[in-house]
């Protein structure tokens, strides 16, 4: 199951925490990525955040590697569920009726 997280670091957090922080959470992005846990990550551009790929077999693991994430309690996120373009358009044929 893949999933798109968009987080974005709160704007209260003091720039001491996230400067703390976010060392933290590059090297477990990496780890994520040694075990292909984490498909892609990108920075966005002109803001505090992060997109990520996520690619885990259940809701738990998902819950697992949002809630071990060190900067968990100084970022907002958006969770959203991913599906292929052809499973998608699978599913919209058989709804159709085609």
């Amino acid at each position: 199951m893949k999933f798109l997280v968009v987080q974005k670091v709160k704007r209260e957090v003091p720039m001491e925490k996230w400067a703390k922080f976010l060392p933290l959470q590059f090297k477990y992005f990496d780890e994520l990525e040694k075990q292909k846990i984490l498909e892609v990550t990108y920075h966005l551009i002109g803001q505090q955040g992060s997109m990520l790929v996520v690619n885990v077999d259940s809701d738990e693991m998902l819950s697992r590697v949002i809630g071990e994430d060190p900067m968990f309690f100084h970022m907002d996120r958006e969770i959203y569920p991913l599906t292929s373009r052809e499973n998608h358009e699978k599913r919209i044929r058989k709804i159709l009726g085609q």
